[in-house]
């Protein structure tokens, strides 16, 4: 069977990829689906992988700059995370972990490493807008194990899970793009904690452009939370009086708890629904339909849940939202996902751009550091030092100090042995193999030695 090339590679986070997987032919329009939705895996500071769906600032719409460092990728966890060793992680076929408190899910997301991070508002709802824009929104296991509009639609189920399943074991309809490349589980199964967003008093609060994805602080008291506005600069309120959810640019007289249907929020007459509140998915955008659910408690610091449960039916979906608990609140059906991002720089990794910063001391080059001159220098001295401990010379190490501390001109005469470097290479490479081939190195290692005594 033909095969092409997925999106699947594994690299180290910022590195160079060192696996690529292939898959089957598919369909024409999964293709072209498909060609956006570069999944990898990525290490983290553990060495343990995670499976990750990898988009550009553009791709999601998506801030390019963070905090003064230009962005160039945002990597979302491909499965809600399952904990080993009290570390999250993006795997499938797990038991979604949950249990979890906001701060918790924080706390373990950022301890992956540079970069990590709990998934945004941001992040999940831009998600959300692709999936919409693409004709693509996922069903999920909404009614313990299956989806409630689609019930040919199951994934696994597991012994204690109360009608939870596996992560990423149900089908593609449930992944943010309709293909096995996607975004799994946002709909239903477990709700998800998601950070730089909260409710103080049914006042939104937000932290702008995506900053919540590095290096903010997300505390109940951090400074950072700034209120939405409205055009003529009052900030927005969400009043929940008598089953309803009205915005009004003034703070409520009470406060309450209720739900009602997304598309069902309602503003008050003397004023407009800030797009800002469309853009971060606390408002219905234009022609938006669904009978996802908006919950909300207006009394005190809310943090927010996205996506729904096992059991909630026509409620649950990318855009349904839950208000109603503080950060310290944990239970079965809460739980969480990652993200990781990723900045552009001259290597390649997560290492500061900021230019007015001190850049650290270049770090003691060894004998495979390219100051050598010329890269036939460079793999020369590599070779002689294999071949020398393949001799069984005394002082390896103490060669790779002479290596090291060789001039320029002492390897630029070694380096002229050009024509002796294929043996040197193929020596290595056989003795690597057996022990007749030991001898043969040794044999070229004296060979090489008598030609340099004759250069000098």
């Amino acid at each position: 069977m033909p095969r092409v090339r997925a999106g699947l590679e594994c690299k180290q986070a910022g590195g160079d990829p060192v696996v690529r997987l292939q898959v089957p032919d598919l369909p024409q329009q999964i293709q072209k689906r498909s060609k956006t939705m570069r999944n990898e895996v990525i290490y983290d500071k553990n060495g343990r992988p995670d499976i990750m769906v990898v988009f550009t600032p553009s791709e999601l719409g998506l801030p390019d700059t963070l905090r003064g460092r230009k962005v160039k990728e945002y990597a979302i966890s491909k499965y809600p995370n399952t904990l080993i060793d009290g570390v999250p992680y993006s795997l499938p076929f797990m038991k979604p972990a949950v249990n979890i408190s906001h701060d918790e899910a924080i706390r373990l997301c950022e301890s992956k490493g540079e970069g990590w991070h709990l998934i945004t508002n941001d992040e999940w709802v831009a998600l959300g807008f692709w999936s919409w824009d693409n004709d693509t929104m996922p069903t999920g296991n909404t009614a313990s194990g299956k989806s409630h509009s689609h019930s040919e639609q199951t994934g696994t189920t597991y012994e204690g899970g109360c009608g939870k399943t596996l992560t990423g074991s149900g089908p593609v309809q449930w992944n943010h793009d309709g293909t096995a490349y996607g975004v799994a589980d946002m709909c239903g199964n477990i709700w998800e904690h998601v950070g730089g967003v909260r409710f103080m008093n049914g006042m939104p609060q937000v932290i702008p452009n995506n900053g919540a994805a590095y290096g903010s602080d997300q505390s109940k008291d951090s400074p950072e939370w700034e209120a939405i506005y409205t055009e003529d600069g009052d900030p927005v309120y969400y009043n929940v009086h008598d089953g309803e959810i009205t915005l009004q640019p003034v703070h409520p007289d009470g406060t309450d708890y209720d739900g009602v249907k997304f598309t069902d929020l309602e503003v008050r007459s003397d004023m407009d629904a800030p797009d800002k509140l469309k853009d971060l998915g606390l408002y219905p955008a234009d022609d938006y339909e669904s009978d996802e659910y908006f919950w909300l408690d207006s009394n005190g610091e809310r943090v927010i849940y996205r996506g729904g449960g096992w059991g909630n039916g026509a409620y649950a979906g990318v855009f349904c939202l839950c208000g109603t608990y503080s950060r310290s609140y944990v239970y079965t059906y809460l739980g969480f996902r990652a993200a990781c991002v990723r900045f552009i720089c001259d290597s390649d990794t997560l290492d500061d751009l900021d230019s007015d910063k001190k850049q650290p001391e270049p770090k003691k080059r060894s004998i495979l550091a390219p100051d050598f001159i010329g890269r036939i220098k460079q793999a020369l001295a590599r070779q002689f030092q294999k071949l020398y401990e393949a001799a069984h010379g005394e002082d390896p190490e103490g060669f790779a100090e002479l290596a090291e501390k060789a001039t320029d001109e002492e390897l630029a005469k070694a380096a002229r042995l050009s024509a002796t470097l294929a043996q040197v290479n193929a020596a290595v490479d056989m003795y690597e193999l057996t022990s007749k081939q030991l001898k043969l190195a040794t044999t070229t290692l004296i060979t090489i030695k008598t030609e340099v005594n004759d250069h000098e």
